[in-house]
């Protein structure tokens, strides 16, 4: 089968080993995974330039050092645009997979681009139709954000960053069953397959991990 170039595009610095390691196997070997990071060619004063203003919708993501930072949403969604048409000229890419679970503006791009978050909602509604929503989120100040994105459905929320030590996953399960939960979204990609088999361990519904749902969105596609 002939090769494909598939771009994966983080909203922080490349190469992101910490995903990358954990879905390079399951992609076909057909397809030839390309990395690129919004922050990638700028210093520490123009990612500070990124940060939230007041009121911005925070996003977190990691350098390539692996220090954590938070970026402004409509910020980072301002680049998107530019650096997925760079990546298609200059790399002959194919189609880019999102790393990130923000439901970003729709927009119209020349060549396929995949956000896990269209997926994660589409499976929500016309697949699992789970009624009560478990949502595991990085930030606090997130909150009002993921309320918006899965106002459909009833929603528990808890917080633990990906990136650092915080509660347990036991912790977080002993406080959805309290709430009956039927369904679990880990909703950034950064959160790892032993986080969803750590869950899986503890409660018998289904857990959504976004990283691997963009590996079989991208297998599917290409």
């Amino acid at each position: 089968m002939k090769s494909v170039k598939i771009g994966l595009l983080t909203i922080g610095q490349s190469p992101r080993k910490d995903i990358t390691h954990e879905i390079k196997p399951l992609i076909s070997s057909h397809i030839e995974i390309i990395e690129r990071g919004i922050l990638d060619n700028l210093d520490l004063v123009e990612i500070q330039k990124l940060k939230p203003d007041k009121g911005e919708i925070p996003l977190v993501t990691i350098l390539r050092n692996g220090k954590e930072v938070q970026l402004g949403a409509e910020k980072i969604d301002s680049l998107l645009p530019n650096i997925i048409n760079e990546m298609q000229k200059k790399g002959k890419i194919k189609g880019i997979g999102i790393l990130c679970t923000h439901d970003f503006h729709d927009k119209e791009y020349s060549i396929p681009v995949i956000f896990p978050s269209n997926f994660i909602k589409f499976l929500l509604k016309h697949i699992l139709k789970i009624n009560r929503l478990g949502i595991v989120i990085p930030l606090e100040n997130q909150i009002d954000m993921v309320k918006e994105k899965f106002q459909s459905n009833k929603i528990i929320i808890q917080v633990k960053s990906p990136y650092s030590q915080e509660k347990s996953w036991e912790e977080i399960v002993d406080y959805f069953k309290k709430e009956k939960i039927d369904g679990i979204i880990l909703d950034c990609i950064g959160y790892k397959i032993k986080d969803k088999q750590e869950i899986q361990d503890l409660i018998e519904i289904p857990v959504l991990l976004p990283r691997l749902i963009l590996a079989h969105a991208i297998n599917q596609l290409f």
